[in-house]
């Protein structure tokens, strides 16, 4: 039976959320956006359709459509410039992997671009079997497709399936899918909800390792 780890990105892999914002801060405040942390947190771990549509449904139209063409440059600027932080006990963690024969996959909200461009600019791609962006599904996360297409790319349904989740929307949808689900907190601490959804809580991916290794989850 194959052995599934399926990753989260953002929030997960990287610390990108702040770097996330600042670029998004930057791109309001230049269209006159009355655009905060408070309305971004309130997405964190949603896609990027459902981040847009509700600017759309806050903020002036014509304001939005430009800073959907403008956020994503600054992004990729801010993201060339200041590569994010890999999260603590990341590397280890795919190393092992790879050395005992799971299939790892990433299965992010964001765009299957960016999902590429951070892997290469952090060296991390080859550690990587497949990856599935949000652009890539029709419904985004809490809804389970994107966790159902990723297992598709490297398993089957008789795979054992462990899902890596920073988000209530992400552990909502792997848990809605039927695969165990660790969440790892990163800017937001896990509702009851969460706990009541995910196998466990873990404070890092250092503790996921060590889990895995006493067969804890597998």
């Amino acid at each position: 039976m194959n052995k599934v780890v399926v990753f989260d990105m953002d929030g997960l892999m990287f610390d990108t959320e702040p770097l996330y914002y600042k670029a998004n801060q930057k791109t309001a405040d230049a269209l006159s956006i009355p655009f905060d942390y408070s309305f971004y947190e309130k997405y964190i771990g949603a896609s990027e359709t459902d981040f847009f549509q509700a600017m759309f449904d806050q903020f002036p139209k014509n304001n939005v459509q430009q800073f959907i063409i403008d956020s994503k440059k600054d992004v990729e600027d801010l993201l060339s410039s200041e590569p994010p932080a890999i999260k603590k006990g990341l590397v280890e963690l795919l190393a092992h992997l790879k050395e005992q024969g799971y299939k790892t996959v990433v299965a992010s909200s964001s765009e299957r671009k960016l999902v590429e461009k951070l892997l290469e600019l952090t060296d991390l791609k080859g550690y990587f079997d497949a990856y599935i962006g949000g652009d890539e599904v029709p419904k985004s996360k809490p809804h389970p497709e994107i966790f159902q297409k990723a297992v598709q790319l490297v398993g089957d349904v008789q795979s054992d399936v462990l899902v890596l989740e920073d988000s209530l929307n992400g552990v909502r949808a792997a848990y809605e899918a039927g695969h165990k689900v660790v969440m790892v907190p990163d800017l937001l601490k896990p509702s009851e909800e969460a706990k009541a959804k995910a196998l466990e809580i873990c404070e890092d991916l250092e503790k996921i390792l060590i889990k895995i290794k006493s067969e804890n989850f597998f």
